[in-house]
């Protein structure tokens, strides 16, 4: 099992969890729909099935003249089931941290915080999960 966690580059297996950074100046998420203010070290976590397009995706939704995200995969899974529920166990976990909305509404993304932290935090999750000491 601890084959699939952070650092596995085996690309076959792309399917997992990811966290990503904001290292820009800041900024709306969605400048046509300015209902949250991004700042300098925001992060965000997420599932896919195509982590290899993750970091593109957000790149593009940001600027993409400069890199202004740091992409980290935490996980590499094969079963959808184990990735839906650590994800929802990682919302719980960081809801304190998350970020709401002019809307009133509790958003993905969190507060600016250290990667190792979250990383670490994450990794607690992760072998909760797994019943792994």
């Amino acid at each position: 099992m601890m084959r699939y966690f952070e650092g596995n580059d085996d690309t076959r297996l792309n399917r997992g969890l990811y966290l990503v950074k904001y290292i820009g100046k800041g900024r709306q998420d969605k400048p046509k729909n300015p209902i949250l203010y991004i700042e300098k070290g925001c992060c965000k976590f997420g599932q896919s099935q195509a982590l290899d397009k993750v970091e593109e995706r957000y790149i593009n939704h940001f600027k993409p003249e400069e890199k202004v995200i740091e992409m980290h995969i935490l996980a590499r899974l094969r079963d959808r089931d184990d990735i839906d529920q650590i994800e929802k166990k990682m919302h719980e976990a960081f809801k304190s941290r998350r970020l709401i909305n002019d809307n009133n509404r509790m958003s993905e993304w969190m507060q600016p915080d250290d990667i190792r932290a979250l990383k670490k935090e994450f990794k607690s999750i992760f072998l909760q999960h797994f019943s792994v000491k």
